[in-house]
């Protein structure tokens, strides 16, 4: 009885492991931002922009697992997120280039006003800056 009772336990952790979302979706900080939302971006512009952030993303864990010192690592994401910006930009349009340099200030200010808040990453830091 006691063998059914624990696999049961066993089957019941595991479906509820198995919804859970993945740890790292949201990298602690928050629900994830869809920046192209509003955007309506053609199939193949969503194609080319998911390339594109799988690709950032792979060089982003790739950096955050390297010897390199924080500021060092800070320095090269910056980089990377300025180079990646400039490719996702090339294939907007105008309009769409528009709305999301536009959401991209957006985001910046609510981040700064978080940091002002003392909210600026996980656990409640202001990112060490006070």
């Amino acid at each position: 009885m006691k063998v059914l009772q624990f696999l049961l336990l066993f089957m019941f952790v595991g479906a509820i492991a198995k919804a859970q979302p993945p740890a790292d979706s949201t990298r602690g900080r928050g629900p994830r931002v869809d920046m192209f939302k509003d955007l309506n971006l053609t199939k193949e512009q969503q194609e080319k922009v998911k390339a594109i952030q799988d690709k950032q993303r792979t060089e982003m864990e790739t950096l955050r697992n390297s010897s390199l010192s924080r500021e060092e690592q800070r320095t090269k994401m910056m980089d990377m997120r300025k180079k990646y910006n400039e490719e996702i930009e090339a294939i907007l349009t105008p309009e769409q280039k528009e709305k999301y340099k536009a959401k991209q200030k957006e985001m910046q200010e609510q981040m700064q006003q978080r940091r002002r808040d003392g909210g600026g990453g996980p656990g409640g830091q202001g990112g060490g800056n006070k």
